[in-house]
């Protein structure tokens, strides 16, 4: 658990009917504060009587698990969070056989940072002409690099390559490892944007409201949510034999969820406001006010002290604009992590060590 709004609802709703005590929670935590979550998850734990087990994950423990883990992937996955939901399944295995969890909330509710970004990205594409927008991106490059979690000069980056294209691609472009000039680049041929992105494109035109945030819902949840959370969470636990379940996804609610107008999910800037409304007086304030952190890695200060590897097993890609890629990540002038990311994970599946 993560002492966040979607863990603690699952867990005040265990403890409803189980007795005090027989309950037992389980964090992953990390030295970098900016990523811990373990203090928040050991006081919500506390507050309903669970027993609460803790296991700390740092960049020797993440070096000696990655490349087994990935080589033992169906196919490579894109999402680091790979790595620390790996981690908390292993270690509930040793206590337990079938663990709850909170997957799904977030895709219902609107419960991530993007939602807060489309009014003022509408507002930004309106009145921002494209040559000033073409320079302020020039600028944010030139932003210091921070390994913090979601730090200023990273969501900065992510905002401004968003509004460069419409807002059918904002998403994607948002939470993707590349642009698509970079894609174009690294297998040097032209990338087109409607191409790229067709299925994004796809659901956002299926939705039957014109509004911004049931579209954006519908991404998050056909796409985002099926393609990554749900596959990631599914490997994860196989791969330790523990079965992982969760109670947002049953169809009864999730069927009366997205029936719910967007006002009841993101309101005056507010994510999951219905689900926060419901848990008043049941989970303590501090939680339902707390700002969603997100299982996340302190990947950029981690991929500076990884091994870089051998080249890509494919002979598609530009090995010069990858290794380019390494020496500016490496050497702290560009933030890079999504993209070395996945770079890593092309090289470790399917059994291939990096050296």
């Amino acid at each position: 658990m993560s002492g966040g709004v979607d863990s603690s609802a699952v867990l005040a709703l265990a403890a409803r009917h189980l007795p005090a005590g027989s309950i037992q929670t389980f964090a992953i935590g990390f030295n970098e504060p900016s990523f811990d979550e373990s203090s928040h998850a050991r006081r919500t734990a506390d507050h309903f009587g669970a027993v609460h087990h803790e296991q700390f994950v740092d960049l020797e423990q993440g070096r000696t698990i990655l490349p087994d883990l990935l080589s033992r992937m169906d196919e490579p996955l894109g999402d680091p969070s790979i790595l620390p939901t790996y981690l908390l399944s292993r270690f509930a295995r040793k206590h337990i056989t079938v663990a709850l969890g909170g997957d799904g909330a977030d895709e219902l509710f609107a419960g991530y940072d993007p939602f807060k970004a489309l009014k003022p990205a509408t507002f930004y594409q309106r009145v921002v002409p494209r040559g000033v927008h073409a320079g302020l991106r020039v600028l944010a490059d030139l932003l210091p690099i921070s390994a913090r979690n979601m730090s200023f000069d990273f969501k900065v980056r992510r905002a401004l390559r968003g509004v460069s294209f419409p807002p059918a691609l904002w998403n994607p472009l948002w939470l993707g490892a590349l642009e698509p000039r970079d894609v174009g680049e690294l297998f040097n041929e032209p990338a087109d944007p409607e191409d790229l992105f067709s299925e994004a494109l796809e659901v956002w035109n299926e939705c039957g409201s014109d509004r911004l945030v049931d579209r954006v819902l519908e991404f998050y949840t056909r796409m985002y949510l099926q393609d990554d959370i749900l596959v990631k969470l599914d490997r994860a636990s196989m791969l330790n034999s523990l079965e992982a379940r969760c109670p947002f996804l049953d169809n009864d609610l999730v069927d009366f969820v997205r029936r719910l107008p967007a006002e009841y999910k993101f309101r005056r800037g507010q994510t999951k406001y219905l689900l926060r409304r419901a848990l008043k007086g049941v989970v303590p304030d501090e939680v339902l006010q707390r700002r969603k952190k997100g299982f996340g890695v302190p990947l950029v200060q981690w991929l500076r002290e990884w091994p870089r590897g051998g080249d890509s097993p494919t002979t598609v890609l530009d090995v010069a604009w990858t290794r380019k890629r390494w020496d500016e990540h490496l050497a702290g002038r560009a933030d890079h992590r999504t993209f070395l990311w996945c770079d890593l994970a092309l090289k470790y599946h399917g059994g291939r060590k990096a050296a």
